[in-house]
């Protein structure tokens, strides 16, 4: 390790005009890696790749080499520098790399706001982009060399077909073999493990890579450890074995591992530059309009991807943008807060789409020093940008733009109220007691008020947890796992043995998984987790932040184009607080339902016309 007076030998040089810096590694084999790094103009269209990587940790840094200097880079990006000078450079120099940590002086603040919209130009202009997915583990390298020899006969496959439906059939014939001998599905198993675990590597999970593997003029190489893979046929592969409709898994395990969000991303970006190639000049108002719209979707989709630094979340998708120029709220500046940054960026959507659905992008509610109705960006919420009709026209905003004015439908209020409850650090669960005081504070009182059985509220209950597991359709046509699960929730709350139960259940591996179920630390944090609440009507919910109570006399309302219920808390001036989204029992597996949604809809449309409506709407002041 270095002192920091000789990590400081090395001095950048201001870049000049359209000048980028460019990597260059020295070929060889020892543990230091030696490079050059130059000024190139891009407009000279230099022959250059460009790797795509994940920083890593930045505690332990390795050192390496730039123009005879000490420089300290992360261990990962050390590892992918290692692996590019051992796969593509042979024994000459090869051409040259762009690495953001490294070209861009992450020091200069001022470098980094006018390099980071570049990006997008870098990422496009290079012959290659390289994605380091990270180091392979020894125990893995024999499944992940099977994974990539049978990806490099798909892909064969996909090549020697038009529209690539033999390696379709290959991937079908494959995962249909499992059922023919133990020992094929003991091989379909394996690749399916590397599936899950490549797909897991933190690669997938930035949102920082997106622009970077979407960008890029030929699909990515996917590099993990030494082993090669085609970016496409990866991508085909993942969604062809591991279909859980086929295979039964867990959903909710499914979608937290899949990284197809990819692909749904390129999509988007590809039918943005559609539109701006059919779509004659545009005024800087139309242009900052369309701006809006395309990174309005662009955030829905991306929602669940990771940034180090808040601001990426906005700023790392600029490069898809198209947009120039740019928007000044959309203007890179790492040197304000973060969340006067999301209330620009919300308040900018607002203003030149009038689309209430940016506030569905994250969690509302939380965020300090601006409006409640700001969302944070860093929280993802299950609730996805829905495609149902706005009423745009309905919303305004003041002058300072942090009053913002929008019709709403009362839902009801809060009578009583419970939790959120987190596990006991130690035993890492919730006492059973505390079921009890949650019976006691919302199955009661939801029981009384709708002259139900306490089961009855229940089994609504479990449906909404169990259906983000199963699916509704699956707990439709398997009505045992609902009843396995409210006997083993029952033995669990009264502290009895569910082995007495035993005659209740199909085998001891139902019986098992029933009770195992009812314990995990996971379900039962997503149950008391979220304050839960119940309505005038009966009608039970719960919150979407962990970090907030509901409390009773509480508004939950609906807006128009949003497909989530909100919660309101009055001010003394008649102004709301917004607490945070909330989500209602009786919709298990969804947000509000489309019929619900087009039946408030009809409701805001009447009473934007001033017509007789089925349901109230006023109008709310939301600080």
């Amino acid at each position: 390790m270095t002192s920091s007076n000789e990590k400081d030998d090395f001095r950048y040089e201001p870049l000049l005009n359209d000048e980028i810096r460019l990597l260059s590694v020295i070929p060889g084999d020892s543990d230091l890696i030696s490079c050059e790094l130059s000024h190139v103009r891009l407009d000279s269209k230099p022959a250059f790749w460009a790797l795509s990587y994940v920083w890593g940790a930045r505690e332990d840094p390795a050192l390496i080499e730039v123009n005879g200097c000490p420089f300290e880079v992360t261990r990962n990006l050390y590892d992918a520098l290692r692996e590019y000078r051992r796969q593509f450079l042979g024994d000459t120099n090869g051409s040259f790399i762009w690495i953001d940590a490294i070209c861009i002086d992450q020091t200069n603040h001022g470098e980094k706001a006018t390099q980071v919209p570049r990006m997008s130009e870098i990422y496009g202009k290079c012959e290659h982009v390289l994605a380091w997915l990270g180091p392979a583990d020894e125990v893995e390298q024999d499944t992940v060399r099977e994974l990539a020899e049978k990806l490099k006969q798909f892909e064969g496959d996909a090549d020697s077909s038009s529209d690539g439906n033999l390696a379709d059939e290959q991937i079908s014939a494959l995962r249909e073999s499992a059922y023919t001998s133990t020992e094929a599905a003991e091989k379909v198993q394996r690749l399916r493990q590397t599936l899950i675990d490549i797909g897991q590597r933190p690669w997938f999970r930035r949102v920082w890579i997106l622009q970077e593997a979407v960008l890029s003029q030929k699909p990515p190489i996917l590099l993990y450890g030494p082993h090669i893979f085609g970016y496409d046929i990866f991508f085909r592969i993942w969604v062809r074995l591991l279909d859980p409709s086929n295979d039964g898994q867990l959903l909710i395990t499914f979608l937290a591992r899949s990284p197809v969000r990819f692909k749904a991303v390129e999509g988007i970006y590809r039918k943005i530059l559609n539109t701006r190639v059919h779509r004659k000049e545009t005024s800087q108002e139309e242009n900052e309009r369309q701006c809006a719209l395309d990174i309005l979707q662009l955030i829905g989709e991306s929602t669940e991807l990771k940034a180090t630094v808040p601001h990426d979340h906005i700023y790392a998708l600029l490069g898809l943008l198209d947009c120039n120029p740019l928007p000044e709220a959309l203007f890179p500046d790492y040197t304000k807060p973060f969340e006067d940054l999301y209330h620009r960026f919300t308040a900018f959507i607002l203003a030149e789409t009038k689309d209430p659905r940016v506030l569905n992008l994250g969690g509302v509610g939380g965020l300090e020093g601006v409006p409640s109705w700001t969302p944070d960006l860093r929280q993802t919420l299950n609730a996805k940008i829905n495609n149902s009709q706005r009423t745009g026209a309905c919303i305004s905003l003041s002058a300072d733009r942090k009053i913002l004015t929008m019709p709403a439908i009362l839902l009801g209020r809060c009578v009583s109220v419970f939790g959120p409850i987190q596990p006991d650090p130690t035993t890492r669960t919730i006492a059973p007691s505390v079921f009890l005081d949650c019976d006691r504070e919302i199955i009661q009182p939801a029981a009384s008020i709708r002259q139900a059985t306490r089961l009855d509220i229940m089994r609504q209950w479990f449906r909404y947890q169990l259906a983000d597991i199963f699916t509704v359709q699956r707990l439709e046509k398997d009505p045992t796992i609902e009843q396995s699960f409210l006997m083993a929730y029952s033995c669990m709350v009264q502290g009895q043995p569910i082995e007495q139960y035993s005659h209740y259940f199909n085998s001891q591996k139902q019986l098992e998984g029933a009770d195992g179920l009812a314990r995990d630390r996971d379900l039962q944090t997503s149950m008391l987790g979220h304050g839960l609440f119940v309505l005038h009507d009966g009608i039970t919910g719960d919150l979407a932040r962990k970090d907030v109570s509901a409390a009773v006399g509480d508004a939950v309302c609906v807006f128009p184009g949003l497909s989530t219920p909100f919660v309101l808390r009055q001010k003394e001036d008649g102004s709301f607080r917004v607490v945070s989204q909330a989500a209602l029992w009786k919709y298990p597996g969804t947000d509000i339902t489309n019929d619900a949604l087009e039946e408030y809809r009809g409701s805001f449309v009447d009473a934007h016309h001033k017509r007789p409506s089925k349901h109230e709407v006023r109008w709310v002041n939301l600080v």
